[in-house]
C-alpha cells in the first residue's frame, strides 16, 4: 500500500486556530477582568468614565479655593523715602506727597455720544398729582396807565420738581458741563365739570398764567444745510446766548418757578399751596436770592403770608396786664426760635421783650421775675450762637469770611414750582374745575445741531415733560348769593335778600331786591364798606347787585313736601304737605333751579352768609 502524503500546515491548522482563540480569550480576560478599559490620565491618576465627572469637579473646586486664598503681589517700597520725608519735619515743611499730577488738570469734556452727535432731547420728569389753593381777592390791574381794583377768583397750581434727578438725566444725556437745570415757566391747563357731572379730556384748555415777571423773548433758531452739515445762524446764536444768560439769572429763575401773586388790596389774602412747610419754601427762595452764600438763619419772606388760614383780628383791646403776658409769650417764642434756628436776631428780640417788662413800672413782681429769667436765657442763647459760629474760625450763618472767595452753595434736591390762574374773567365762579400742569426746562444744546442724532432737535428752545394727572376737583364759590324771602301776590313780584362779595368783604343791600317774571335779578344800592385807602374808616360806595338768574315763573301757592334725611344713610323722609311761593330761575347756560320762599327763609346758607357780613365798627 502506498504511503499517503499530508501537508504539515493542513496537519496542524486546527491546533493553530485553537491556540489563537486561546490567546484572544486570555487577552479578553486580562482586559475586562484584570484592567478597566477606556481610561485616561487626569493629572497623575487614571480615571474611568464612571469617575471622571467627580474628579473634574474636585479639580475645579481645588482651583477656586486656591484663587480665593491666594495673596496678591505687593510691591515693597524703599523705606529710605519715609526716612527722608520724616527728616524734613523738624524744618516745619509740608511732607512730600507720594504722587503728584504731571502737567495741567484734565478738563471735564462732553460724553462721547454728545461729541459725536448722538445726543437726544433730555426727558423731563413728570409731576406728581398737583396741589391747588383757590380763593377770591381784589387785585390792582393797570389799564392804560391807570390802576383799578378788580375782584377775581384765582387758583394756584403747584407740584415739586426733582432737581437732583433731572440734573442726573441731563448729565447723562448732555454731559457734565451742561447738567445744571434752567427752568422755563410751567404750563397749566384747566377743565370744567360738565352739566351731567362727568369729565372729558376734550375739555382741557390752556391757561394764561398771571405774568408776575416779564420774560425775555426766546429767539427763533433757523437751521440750514451747508457742505453736507446742518448749521445754525450765527446771529441767532448770539441772541440765544444772551437769552439763556438772562433766563439763568438767579432772580429771574426764582420769578419763573415761584412767581409772586398779583398786587392785592387790603382785606384780602393769598393762600400759598405749600407742599411740605412754609420754611422749606423760604429755603428754596434763598437758594436764588443768595446763590453764593450759605443759608442764613433769618430767611427773607418775600410773600408776607404764612400759607395758613388767616386769624381773625381781635376786636377788643388788650388790658395792660394782658399786653405784658402777651409780650412774655412772644419773647419765649422768639427764644425758642433763636435756639432752633441759630438766630442771633431772635435772641436779641427776645431780650428786648424782657427789658420792656423790666422797665414797666406797673409790672408785677411775678412778671419781672419771668422777664429776668427770659433776659438771662436770651443773653446766654446769643453767646452760644456766637461761640458755635466762631468755633474753628467757621463763618457765622450768612457771613462770608473776609478775603475768601464766595463758594457756590450746594443746590437743594427739590424745588416747589407753581403758577397762578388769576386773569380777570379767567375763572367763572360757581363752576367746578380740575387742573393739571407740566414742567418745562431750557434745552442746553439749543442751536447745536452737530450734537444731536436728530439735528432738528437743536431748534427746540424749551423741552416740555408729560402732563400730570388731574388735581382734585375745586368748586369756586359764588360771588353773589340770594334767597327768596318775601312775595307780593297782588303785585306779582317777589323780594330777594342779596349777598355780594365786594372789595374783600361780604355786603348786602339795605333794601330787598324785587323782581317779576322775565326780570333779571339786578339792582344798585349804596352800602357801607371799609374805605380802600383807610380800612378803619367807613365808605358808602354804590354797589351793583347782579345775579346770573332770570325769573321764569312764579307760583304763589305751590304745594310741596320738604325732603329730609331719613334714619338710614340712603333714606329720605318727607315732611307733611305744605304750600309756599315757588320761583323758577334760569341762568345764562340754560340751567333751571326752583326756590321756595318758606325754605329759603330758614336755609342754613343764609344763616352762614349773615354771619360773614362785614359789620360797621361802632363809633365811640
Amino acid at each position: 500500500m502506498a504511503k499517503q502524503l499530508v501537508n504539515p500546515i493542513e496537519r496542524h491548522v486546527e491546533k493553530a486556530v485553537l491556540g489563537l482563540t486561546g490567546l484572544a480569550l486570555v487577552a479578553v480576560i486580562a482586559l475586562y477582568l484584570v484592567t478597566s478599559p477606556n481610561q485616561i490620565e487626569l493629572g497623575q491618576e487614571k480615571v474611568s468614565p464612571s469617575t471622571i465627572d467627580g474628579k473634574v469637579a474636585q479639580k475645579a473646586a481645588d482651583v477656586i479655593a486656591r484663587l480665593r486664598s491666594a495673596q496678591p503681589k505687593t510691591e515693597k517700597y524703599d523705606a529710605r523715602f519715609d526716612d527722608f520725608a520724616g527728616s524734613l519735619q523738624p524744618l516745619g515743611r509740608t511732607p512730600l506727597p507720594g504722587a503728584v499730577a504731571m502737567g495741567p488738570e484734565v478738563p471735564i469734556v462732553d460724553k462721547i455720544g454728545v461729541m459725536f452727535g448722538q445726543a437726544g432731547l433730555v426727558r423731563v420728569n413728570r409731576p406728581a398729582k398737583p396741589t391747588t389753593t383757590h380763593g377770591r381777592s381784589t387785585i390792582t390791574e393797570s389799564v392804560g396807565g391807570q390802576s383799578r381794583l378788580v375782584p377775581v377768583d384765582w387758583v394756584t397750581v403747584s407740584a415739586s420738581f426733582d432737581v437732583k434727578g433731572q440734573t442726573e438725566l441731563q448729565r447723562l444725556e448732555y454731559g457734565a458741563t451742561r447738567e445744571e437745570v434752567i427752568f422755563a415757566p410751567p404750563e397749566i391747563q384747566r377743565r370744567a365739570r360738565r352739566l351731567d357731572g362727568s369729565w372729558s379730556d376734550e375739555d382741557w384748555k390752556d391757561v394764561k398764567c398771571w405774568p408776575a415777571v416779564v420774560m425775555p423773548r426766546a429767539p427763533g433758531i433757523t437751521l440750514f444745510s451747508a457742505d453736507g452739515k446742518v448749521l445754525a445762524d450765527k446771529e441767532e446764536l448770539k441772541a440765544l446766548d444772551k437769552f439763556a444768560a438772562d433766563l439763568q439769572h438767579p432772580k429771574m429763575q426764582l420769578d419763573v418757578v415761584r412767581p409772586l401773586p398779583p398786587d392785592m388790596a387790603r382785606l384780602t389774602h393769598w393762600a400759598l399751596p405749600v407742599i411740605t412747610s412754609y420754611r422749606d419754601v423760604l429755603k428754596q427762595d434763598d437758594e436764588y436770592l443768595n446763590p453764593s452764600e450759605q443759608p442764613p438763619a433769618d430767611l427773607l419772606d418775600r410773600y408776607g403770608v404764612s400759607g395758613e388760614v388767616v386769624k381773625k383780628k381781635e376786636t377788643t383791646e388788650l388790658t395792660p396786664a394782658e399786653q405784658r403776658t402777651r409780650k412774655l409769650q412772644d419773647g419765649q417764642r422768639l427764644l425758642d426760635s433763636a435756639r432752633q434756628n441759630k438766630s442771633e436776631n431772635d435772641a436779641i428780640e427776645a431780650g428786648n421783650r424782657a427789658i420792656d417788662i423790666l422797665n414797666d413800672k406797673d409790672a408785677t413782681a411775678a412778671d419781672k421775675t419771668k422777664a429776668e429769667r427770659l433776659k438771662a436765657e436770651a443773653d446766654q442763647a446769643k453767646r452760644d450762637i456766637i461761640r458755635e459760629a466762631l468755633a474753628g474760625k467757621a463763618p457765622r450763618p450768612g457771613v462770608q469770611p473776609a478775603g475768601q472767595p464766595a463758594k457756590k452753595r450746594e443746590r437743594l434736591p427739590t424745588q416747589q414750582i407753581w403758577a397762578h390762574d388769576a386773569g380777570v374773567g379767567s375763572i367763572v365762579n360757581g363752576e367746578t374745575y380740575q387742573y393739571r400742569l407740566r414742567f418745562r426746562i431750557y434745552n442746553r444744546l439749543a442751536g447745536m445741531p452737530e450734537k444731536f442724532n436728530k439735528p432738528e432737535d437743536a431748534a427746540t428752545v424749551f423741552i416740555a415733560g408729560e402732563w400730570s394727572e388731574p388735581s382734585d376737583a375745586i368748586w369756586i364759590e359764588l360771588s353773589t348769593k340770594f334767597f327768596v324771602t318775601s312775595d307780593n301776590k297782588k303785585e306779582e313780584e317777589i323780594g330777594v335778600e342779596f349777598f355780594r362779595w365786594f372789595d374783600g368783604v361780604w355786603v348786602k343791600p339795605e333794601r330787598r331786591i324785587k323782581g317779576t317774571v322775565g326780570a333779571l335779578l339786578r339792582d344798585k344800592q349804596r352800602v357801607p364798606t371799609p374805605a380802600i385807602d383807610d380800612p378803619s374808616k367807613v365808605d358808602r360806595p354804590e354797589v351793583e347787585f347782579l345775579a346770573d338768574a332770570t325769573i321764569v315763573d312764579i307760583d304763589f301757592d305751590r304745594g310741596f313736601r320738604e325732603r329730609k334725611a331719613g334714619t338710614t344713610p340712603k333714606g329720605v323722609k318727607f315732611a307733611p304737605p305744605a304750600s309756599s311761593c315757588s320761583v323758577v330761575f334760569v341762568d345764562s347756560r340754560g340751567r333751571l333751579q326752583e326756590r321756595f320762599e318758606s325754605l329759603d327763609k330758614i336755609h342754613p346758607d343764609k344763616k352762614d352768609m349773615t354771619s360773614r357780613l362785614w359789620v360797621q365798627p361802632k363809633t365811640r
